[in-house]
């Protein structure tokens, strides 16, 4: 009978493979591997759309905030006290609106152009 190394082997025998893991592991990786790449990919995860904006005169671009104020001046020809009310309701600049000054919650025009 020939003689063995210290490894346990006969002098023609090749040495053992080194396997990290064993069979059954390496099968089970292989196997969640290919069950994840036959699931579709997930979908990118983007923050949720916001809500549309109401149809008020207070979201259109045409829609002029009070904090401006009204151009040249306070009154520009106008009688004091309607000068002011006009200003704290703020201003529709859209030419065919047929509003001078409505406030940020009317139900908008046939010109409304939302602000986002």
């Amino acid at each position: 009978m020939p003689r063995r190394n210290r490894k346990g082997r006969r002098p023609g025998q090749r040495p053992r493979l080194f396997h990290p893991e064993s069979r059954r592991e390496a099968r089970r990786n292989q196997r969640e591997l290919e069950t994840l790449l036959s699931r579709p990919p997930p979908e990118l995860s983007e923050p949720p759309a916001p809500p549309p904006l109401a149809r008020e005169c207070g979201n259109c671009l045409e829609w002029v905030a009070p904090a401006g104020g009204l151009p040249h001046g306070p009154s520009h020809g106008l009688p004091h006290g309607l000068a002011g009310a006009l200003a704290a309701r703020g201003r529709c600049i859209h030419p065919a609106s047929g509003v001078l000054a409505p406030p940020a919650d009317t139900p908008a025009c046939p010109h409304f152009t939302p602000r986002r």
